[in-house]
């Protein structure tokens, strides 16, 4: 190996060395991805329902309690639950919804769906 010079210990690149912990990079990716979301926290007094699609007659599929910050993907009109027609969609990857009414958006823009 004409002109490397070393201790002839091979190294791996720290992207690629598989060691189970999280380096920087992953860390920060995580932060990132965690971020990528507007923010939203439940205002009503009980648990609030999360449903299939954008009206309380859907299947119910969950429920969030008072107070708990969730990512929001988006907003739609759906059907008004106490004169408010605004429904987010959670940050995941299947469709679930929750009615604005409930909802204060604390962090980001939401963008219509």
């Amino acid at each position: 190996m004409a002109g490397i010079m070393g201790t002839g210990v091979a190294t791996v690149p720290a992207a690629t060395a598989d060691t189970g912990q999280a380096g920087p990079a992953q860390v920060a990716a995580t932060a990132q991805l965690a971020n990528a979301y507007p923010k939203g926290r439940v205002t009503s007094r009980s648990r609030l329902a999360i449903r299939s699609r954008p009206t309380t007659r859907s299947q119910r599929l969950g429920s969030l309690h008072p107070g708990q910050i969730v990512d929001i993907k988006c907003w739609t009109w759906g059907q008004p639950v106490r004169g408010v027609r605004t429904w987010y969609r959670l940050g995941i990857s299947t469709p679930e919804w929750v009615s604005g009414r409930y909802i204060r958006i604390i962090k980001g823009r939401v963008h219509h769906c």
